[in-house]
């Protein structure tokens, strides 16, 4: 399996969203049977480069960085730490899936914030034990119960406001939950959070930026985007228009897969190459 939250066979299935194809559909335009493209979907088949690319030019790919994900050769190169604030980065798991989520600490006043709950929140909570760190608000990039479903647990830890997106359903669990829009500011210590809106994977989805820094949900993956559940075209204008406006070395931190970073995604993302 690769290490990277996509793989081949869901970056095939997110473009077909995109162009509202079923695989009979796909299967027709590359002229391969359908039996074939949904194995290549199971992450069966990887078919070889003059197929991939084929693939790619019918479903609006950029060929090389897609050949680049199928036969695992990329990974973004990691980035230097923003030296303001201290993150630490906590793998937790929704039965046996992986989800992201982040303890930030203001350098100069120790004030701390989580970034998504995770479903499993006592490991959140034993890491800021460990770190001796009490967290004083809750970002939530969306509702989905991976990255909110430890909400209620934290609140009682720490009986601290929790932040969600205007038009995200509300999540069960926080005794004071605010609602934020684009270009919100919320403050941590002497940190600026900027709240920056990012549809399509949820209707009310939600990044957070600081500094150089953007902790983006589930809105794009390194080599790949989220699962369009509202809009696919929002989707994609959220990462083109909005995270890709930022400088080249912008941090991308996902709820899914390695951290990587704007000018990474611009060259090796087989969405975005050439469209941003």
């Amino acid at each position: 399996m690769s290490v990277l939250e996509d793989e081949f066979g869901d970056i095939l299935q997110k473009a077909r969203d995109g162009k509202a194809w079923s695989a009979n559909d796909l299967a027709e335009a590359v002229a391969t049977p359908v039996a074939d493209i949904r194995r290549m979907e199971q992450y069966e088949l990887i078919p070889d480069d003059a197929a991939i690319l084929k693939i790619a030019e019918a479903l609006d790919l950029h060929g090389p960085a897609l050949q680049a994900i199928a036969h695992q050769t990329w990974m973004p190169q990691a980035s230097q730490p923003d030296p303001e604030f201290e993150m630490t980065c906590l793998n937790v798991f929704m039965g046996t899936y992986p989800v992201k989520c982040y303890l930030i600490q203001c350098r100069e006043t120790g004030a701390t914030a989580i970034v998504d709950t995770g479903a499993n929140p006592e490991a959140l909570i034993k890491k800021a034990g460990e770190l001796n760190r009490v967290p004083s608000k809750i970002l939530l990039t969306h509702a989905h119960p991976d990255h909110a479903g430890g909400l209620d647990a934290l609140d009682q830890a720490y009986n601290c406001p929790a932040w969600i997106g205007t038009g995200e359903p509300q999540p069960r669990g926080s005794r004071d939950l605010k609602f934020v829009q684009d270009g919100d500011r919320i403050e941590l210590g002497h940190l600026n959070i900027e709240v920056l809106s990012t549809p399509g994977h949820t209707a009310g989805g939600v990044s957070y930026k600081i500094n150089k820094t953007i902790f983006s949900g589930d809105c794009i993956f390194a080599g790949s985007m989220g699962r369009a559940n509202s809009s696919w075209q929002d989707l994609f204008q959220s990462i083109v228009g909005k995270l890709f406006s930022y400088s080249d070395d912008t941090r991308l931190h996902p709820g899914h897969g390695p951290a990587t970073t704007v000018g990474e995604e611009k060259q090796h993302n087989p969405f975005f190459f050439g469209k941003a």
